[in-house]
């Protein structure tokens, strides 16, 4: 059987859901102003969001590397095969008003990216889809115009290890 993408990616972005509520522990939308309102499976440069739908992440793929886990001749003869996989999870944070309100928004995106790492250090192996994941590299971006808004970006790098046939 073929890496399942679209399982797996969902697995990440209900990990995100799961972990999106008061009494989560850790709680995705802890310390922010306003709970973080949807995750979204796509790519955020095509996607039009609403100002009222921030803060909003997004999950996607960024690459695949396959190898051999047992030994043996390669093919569909059984052989198992680990595939590491590295996700995007791109949080956008957008706060409205002057300078003034505004300037706490490096604070909220500190927050989101501290938030979504710790969601992935309580859930290493997304509800036993993956043999482990963690957080590999952090970035931070903007702030850009969307819509007429001002918004910050956080890059999560993931990384998860699969076995699968």
């Amino acid at each position: 059987m073929p890496f399942d993408y679209e399982a797996n990616v969902a697995a990440i972005k209900n990990a995100l859901e799961d972990y999106n509520t008061s009494t989560a522990s850790p709680d995705l939308s802890s310390g922010l102003t306003r709970r973080i309102q949807n995750v979204y499976v796509d790519d955020p440069e095509i996607v039009s969001i609403r100002q009222l739908s921030y803060p909003a992440l997004f999950v996607r793929i960024s690459s695949k590397e396959e190898s051999y886990a047992s030994a043996g001749v390669p093919g569909p003869s059984g052989n198992k095969k680990f595939a590491t996989t590295v996700y995007d999870v791109i949080g956008l944070y957008h706060k409205d008003g002057a300078h003034t309100q505004h300037s706490g928004v490096l604070t909220e995106i500190y927050r989101l990216a501290e938030n979504i790492e710790g969601v992935f250090q309580a859930e290493h192996d997304l509800s036993s889809t993956a043999l482990w994941c963690n957080p590999r590299r952090t970035e931070f971006v903007g702030p850009f115009s969307a819509d007429g808004a001002w918004v910050k970006a956080v890059l999560v790098e993931l990384e998860a290890r699969y076995l699968f046939r």
